[in-house]
């Protein structure tokens, strides 16, 4: 029984009043049909803990003059029935969760606040039909979210009640969202925002057709705020994710703006709704008899849209402006998400001129015809050929030259923006003589073809005057006799009877100086050709050649001549004019030396270590010998030479000819060790004896590396061991002369090249 009055409790009575406030912790209350609680006074605060919930029934309902605080795990108010009254002064909706609440009625005084985010409507999935009361009080959103459950346009009723938001993008958005769903055509929903100085503000949405939903609850949301209207620059802060307030003509909009953003975001829906949209705005936001900086007729206060995909302000929308009820209506917003803001649209001028073409040195007069929509034009310019003139409807002015020539009009109309037009004025000219030519190289002959045009007066006749000759036609042709700048002339003649002479020196370019350096050198070895050519310009390419076969096209070139001989070798270059010119030279290889040489004898000990080497060679008459120890060297076809101890020695001979071309040999010449050994098998140790008095082996130990010795008795037991060629046996054992008799010993030794010996035998002590 405990248990089942822990989560529910029947409130049965008509009036239940908590004056010091009520606490639900983890615990369900159910008030039941005209049950009524009254939380009296402005302590008595109604708080949720935990999971505790209160379950309305019928139109039972909660009286709160203190503040509604939700600290609990859930909204608080748990089905769709009753009301909660908010009945105190100054009132706030507080906790760290948000509260769904069925109805919710504000009386008593003072304005109501939201702490946090809040619901009205019950719950959040399926149609619901409470509804928000404002009566006379106002609702100040505080940067919080009201969200209207149900999608009744009747949901917020009032009297003189607001919705108190005006919070800006740096304070955080007042939000009111309504779920209207799949509403049916028709619904007019009135968001009855206000001012902080309690203006009403409301935004109307009427639906044109209802939206389709992807799953319950489509939504609308809406957010507007005022802006500084005195604040340079204006209409700021702007809202999130917009950078500029530019017109269409990207001019900055600020003076024709008023001073309030809308901002709407639609949800939930595959096809959003759409509506009819009014919108309000206090006198303050566009009137600059106040200080403001704006600069804005009432009756054309029409909305612009921000297209985030284009990153410019929409300035399509038609809008009707009723300047007595402080609104804009605008028919058919198929796209309702985005920032919106009430503005004069940028009426532009819409410019023009006239004018006659005239010849060469008579002034063109150029007259205006440019005309504006609405307002006035205030301000003109007239730009042709680098001048400007000012405020006049009327210029005439003589071109420098015939052609055509660009005339521009620019005119600015009351409302700030600018816009002009182009227009080519011609002066009819005189032909203008010009001609092309190529093959401009000395020794060859040039050709020239003209190329000389007119805007008016086809077709031009030409004459020639070239080296003193002179010739008709089109094109000609001539072999200069010298290189450097030539004169040629060019007289032009168009159908008009125009005339136009043109001069120019040709130059005629020289050809270039070919030359290249290099070294004779032996065979096998590599040559180096370097270019030595000086021309006018830069060379374009080299092109090298070897026995009349192109070889290569770098600047220099190497190449290796294996065999001995003599070689052609030509070099062809261009300069950067198309100029050629090559030049041959031969280059000798000489045969190069063949060293070798022989050893004798085949097999070498360090007992006798002279060596005889003789050079067997070919086509050298001079050598050089190195032995690979150091040695100073030697020459001559054949040395002999002593090598000082063991070893793999690397000679080698340098054998060269009268070219100076030489070759090298290496062979390698190994020292072996001379290693004979001879062991004793008796000895007489002790101090009455003077001869064979210490055992050891002796004999040739050249090339010894190490040795080991070890003598054992008969019966196995060792007795001595040393590691030194120097350290015979004495003949004694832990300090005393061993007995007469018979010894083994082993005897191991390494030569230099790691190879090991063993030697083992009888040895016999003698007394």
């Amino acid at each position: 029984m405990k248990r089942l009055l822990s989560y529910l409790v029947l409130l049965l009575c008509s009036n239940l009043l908590f004056a010091q406030g009520w606490v639900t912790k983890g615990v369900n209350v159910i008030v039941k049909d005209d049950a009524h609680i009254v939380l009296n006074g402005n302590t008595a605060h109604y708080t949720n803990r935990d999971s505790g919930i209160v379950l309305t029934r019928n139109s039972g309902t909660i009286h709160v003059d203190g503040n509604w605080i939700n600290d609990g795990t859930n909204p608080a108010i748990g089905n769709n029935a009753g009301t909660v009254e908010l009945t105190g002064n100054n009132q706030s909706i507080d906790g760290s969760t948000p509260t769904s609440f069925n109805n919710l009625v504000l009386l008593g005084g003072g304005i109501k606040t939201l702490q946090i985010d809040a619901l009205v409507g019950g719950g959040y999935t399926g149609r619901r039909s409470g509804k928000i009361d404002l009566g006379t009080r106002h609702l100040r959103l505080n940067s919080n979210q009201l969200t209207i459950n149900n999608p009744s346009s009747a949901s917020i009723a009032r009297q003189t009640g607001l919705l108190i938001g005006d919070t800006d993008p740096l304070a955080g958005y007042s939000k009111v969202q309504w779920n209207v769903r799949s509403a049916p055509t028709g619904n007019k929903y009135v968001i009855p925002f206000g001012s902080v100085d309690f203006i009403y503000v409301p935004i109307e949405l009427a639906l044109v057709t209802g939206g389709s939903q992807i799953a319950d609850s489509g939504y609308i949301n809406v957010t507007t705020y005022p802006t500084n209207p005195i604040a340079v620059p204006n209409n700021r802060p702007l809202p999130i994710g917009i950078t500029h307030l530019d017109n269409k003509f990207k001019v900055e909009n600020d003076i024709k703006t008023a001073d309030r953003f809308y901002v709407f975001q639609t949800g939930g829906y595959s096809a959003d709704p759409v509506v009819n949209l009014t919108v309000s705005y206090i006198d303050r936001e566009w009137d600059a008899t106040g200080g403001s900086l704006n600069d804005l007729l009432e009756n054309e206060l029409e909305l612009a849209r921000y297209d985030v995909s284009a990153g410019s302000w929409d300035y399509s929308f038609t809008g009707t402006s009723n300047t007595a009820a402080n609104t804009s209506y605008t028919g058919t917003v198929t796209d309702l998400n985005g920032a919106w803001v009430l503005h004069n649209k940028p009426y532009c001028p819409e410019p023009n001129f006239t004018f006659d073409n005239e010849c060469f040195g008579i002034p063109v007069v150029l007259n205006d015809s440019s005309y504006i929509l609405r307002g006035t034009i205030d301000s003109t310019v007239w730009f042709y050929e680098g001048n400007q003139r000012f405020n006049q409807n009327s210029a005439a002015h003589e071109f420098s030259t015939d052609g055509f020539f660009t005339v521009k009009r620019k005119i600015r109309g009351d409302r700030g923006c600018w816009d002009s037009i182009s227009k080519q004025v011609q002066v009819y000219p005189l032909p203008e003589p010009s001609f092309t030519y190529v093959d401009t190289c000395f020794t060859e002959t040039t050709q020239f073809v003209a190329t000389s045009t007119t805007t008016l007066g086809d077709p031009i006749t030409h004459q020639w005057l070239i080296g003193g000759n002179t010739t008709a036609g089109n094109t000609a042709s001539y072999r200069f006799v010298n290189d450097g700048m030539q004169p040629v002339r060019l007289i032009a003649r168009s159908s008009l009877n125009c005339v136009d002479t043109i001069v120019r020196d040709i130059p005629i370019e020289p050809l270039p100086n070919v030359s290249f350096t290099f070294d004779n050198i032996c065979e096998q070895q590599e040559a180096e050709f370097f270019d030595a050519t000086t021309t006018k310009g830069n060379i374009s390419e080299w092109q090298w050649s070897v026995n009349n076969r192109i070889t290569s096209f770098q600047q220099d070139y190497n190449r290796i001549f294996n065999i001995a001989g003599t070689y052609p070798i030509q070099l062809n270059v261009t300069n950067d004019f198309g100029c050629k010119d090559s030049f041959l030279q031969n280059i000798v290889v000489y045969p190069k030396a063949k060293a070798r040489f022989d050893v004798f004898p085949k097999d070498i000990y360090i007992s006798d270590p002279f060596v005889n080497l003789v050079q067997s060679g070919a086509d050298a008459n001079s050598w050089e010998w190195r032995f690979g120890d150091g040695s100073p060297e030697e020459y001559g076809p054949e040395v002999m030479h002593e090598y000082l101890d063991t070893g793999v020695f690397r000679a080698r001979l340098i054998a060269s000819n009268d070219f100076q071309c030489g070759d090298t040999f290496y062979r390698t010449i190994i020292i072996k060790p001379d290693i004979r050994i001879w062991i004793p098998n008796a000895f007489s140790p002790g101090p009455e004896n003077d001869v064979n008095t210490t055992f050891g082996p002796g004999g040739l130990l050249h090339g010894l590396k190490s040795m080991t010795m070890d003598v054992y008795t008969r019966w196995g037991e060792h007795i001595y061991h040393t590691e030194s060629i120097h350290e015979p046996w004495d003949g004694t054992y832990m300090g005393e002369l061993v007995q007469e008799g018979s010894y083994l010993y082993l005897i191991k030794i390494k030569d230099v090249y790691n190879d090991v010996y063993h030697h083992s035998g009888t040895l016999t002590v003698i007394r």
